[in-house]
């Protein structure tokens, strides 16, 4: 038998042993990956919690409408003791009191108890005056009869009827002037990397370890990345301020996704180091089993962003008339990341896992955008190439990597007149 030396030995061992390695498949990983990361069910929580409340809130704004109404009785009794030679003079107050506002009239009435009993009915029917009774002896009756419609309180005009109308009644001012545009844009999605594996140490189990060494290098050299199919809907008001130029703002929905190529691997542990000013800083731990390189098959990995932005900008016509004319336009866009389905690159730029707690969901993006409007019919219509920026990256400041998303796309929309 050949005697090994203890290197060789070793190396014999490692060498046997791989060829018993056995290899889940990638389903077995992906459920893995299911079980420790799952997708968070907080998007339709959320909006049953807001179905629920606005129920809650309509029940009770009518319950209170309801409480504030002032009934009407229909058995509202009076009597008149008959005296054949009494004179009644009966002064009637009207009083109808709407929302904001109330009206008196006064008239006088001469005559017998019954006269006056029949002039009331008839003129006032079927509302009856409250209870008066002429008691025996009295020659002579003075009456103050209140006959009221049902009203509502001045409560029941609350704050929200009040600010909706004065947002309504200037809506029709801009309305005179303003248009709406209704667009989409397919785009391309794809982003720009800046950072290097962290060279921060930290603590790492009960251990120091640092990323120092052979793998701290650019993450721009050691990521594949490619872009990926996006798409933007909205709704924008356009309002003149001269001939050329017009104000716009609205509300928009995006969608933006790129891929990764990446491998699958056995589980691991993910560490992203975070920027820190102390000796050692803490780091953020996930399990992975995607691998940036050296893995046992190829994968691709899609980052998916869903976004509501408010667009604010400025539209200028450069040239043309209002039937065909060329114009370009440029807004900031204040953005809210509401789902955020994104692999991050660990921070010595080995390992990709889901680490939610270092996306950024407030975001600042800009758009720049030239247009090709044309009427046809009684439509307008607008088409043309868009660029988008986010100008935060799409991690918080303490991840050392940053990344800013981009989209290109055609934009095509539909414009009409609110008036």
């Amino acid at each position: 038998m050949r005697n090994y030396s203890k290197e060789e030995l070793e190396d014999l061992l490692k060498e046997k042993s791989e060829q018993y390695l056995l290899y889940p498949s990638d389903t077995v990983w992906k459920n893995i990956q299911r079980e420790l990361h799952p997708r968070n069910g907080w998007l339709s929580a959320s909006f049953a919690a807001l179905l629920l409340i606005a129920s809650v809130t309509a029940i009770w704004i009518k319950k209170e409408v309801h409480d504030n109404t002032v009934p009407v009785s229909k058995a509202t009794a009076y009597r008149f003791v008959e005296l054949p030679s009494v004179v009644v003079r009966t002064s009637v107050v009207h009083k109808r009191v709407p929302l904001m506002a109330s009206t008196v009239e006064q008239r006088s009435i001469t005559g017998t108890v019954a006269q006056v009993e029949k002039s009331i009915r008839e003129d006032d029917a079927p509302v009856r005056p409250p209870l008066a009774i002429v008691a025996p002896g009295m020659s002579e009756l003075n009456m103050n009869v209140a006959v009221s419609t049902p009203v509502r309180l001045k409560e029941s005009r609350t704050f929200w009827q009040t600010a909706l109308q004065t947002v309504v009644q200037g809506a029709k001012k801009i309305g005179k002037k303003g248009t709406w545009q209704v667009y989409v844009t397919p785009s391309i999605g794809y982003r720009q990397l800046e950072g290097q594996a962290t060279r921060t140490n930290y603590q790492y189990s009960v251990y120091s370890y640092s990323t120092n060494a052979p793998l701290a290098r650019n993450v721009k050299d050691a990521v594949s990345h490619r872009p990926g199919v996006g798409f933007e809907a909205g709704t924008v008001m356009f309002y003149p301020i001269n001939k050329r130029l017009s104000l716009k703002t609205g509300f928009q929905a995006n969608y933006h996704q790129y891929q990764i190529d990446a491998y699958s691997g056995y589980p691991e542990m993910a560490t992203y180091a975070v920027n820190n000013s102390g000796a050692f800083a803490s780091a953020i731990n996930a399990v992975s089993i995607y691998r940036n390189d050296n893995g046992n098959s190829h994968v691709t990995l899609r980052n998916e962003h869903y976004m509501f932005a408010v667009p604010i900008g400025l539209d200028y016509r450069v040239a043309g008339n209002k039937a065909f004319n060329f114009s370009v336009a440029s807004t900031v866009q204040p953005t809210y990341v509401f789902a955020n389905y994104s692999y991050l690159i660990s921070t010595n730029l080995r390992n990709y896992a889901k680490e939610p707690s270092l996306n950024r969901r407030f975001n600042i993006n800009t758009a720049v955008e030239a247009n090709i409007n044309f009427t046809k019919g009684s439509n307008t219509w607008s088409i043309g190439p868009q660029f988008r920026y986010q100008l935060l990256s799409s991690f918080k400041d303490k991840y050392p990597i940053k990344e800013n998303l981009m989209d290109m796309g055609i934009r095509v929309g539909l414009i009409r007149t609110i008036h």
